[in-house]
């Protein structure tokens, strides 16, 4: 049985906008305190290196893109050991609403016989750890559209 951390923030800008932020992999350090650094190609079945903390240290993992809908959803898949000891499929959702709003939906289904003895840490450090990715993805896209709308 799966469990699942998600965390949601509407942000101020067309989904295009939020998608070019969140796959320039390269400006991750200028932002984020969640994802540290991404190496790879964001496309089905490619591999990425990612380097993260989620408040309780930093881990380096090397999952596999399982969805790479352009402005709509990203995500992937990894394994800690085996895939029944513990893996975790983590999406990006883009929901673009009609006000030029998009809501970001950041989600991670969790399986695996280890998920229960990690249960409380994941439902609490995580949770806070995707929040606050979700907050400097907003404040991001948000400067970024204000500071072009400044140049036009």
């Amino acid at each position: 049985m799966a469990r699942i951390v998600e965390s949601t923030i509407d942000i101020h800008a067309p989904a295009r906008d939020v998608w070019n932020v969140l796959l320039a992999f390269s400006t991750f350090p200028e932002w984020s305190r969640f994802i540290l650094a991404a190496e790879g190609h964001p496309a089905l079945g490619e591999r990425l290196a990612l380097t993260m903390n989620d408040g309780g240290g930093v881990m380096t993992f090397k999952p596999v893109v399982v969805a790479c809908e352009p402005q709509r959803e990203f995500g992937w898949r990894g394994t800690v050991g085996a895939s029944f000891l513990f893996s975790g499929e983590h999406r990006f959702i883009l929901e673009a609403r009609a006000d030029g709003i998009t809501r970001f939906v950041h989600r991670e289904s969790f399986s695996g016989w280890l998920v229960p003895l990690f249960w409380k840490t994941l439902n609490t450090r995580t949770r806070a750890a995707f929040a606050a990715f979700n907050i400097a993805l907003k404040e991001r896209v948000e400067a970024l559209n204000k500071a072009e709308a400044h140049s036009s």
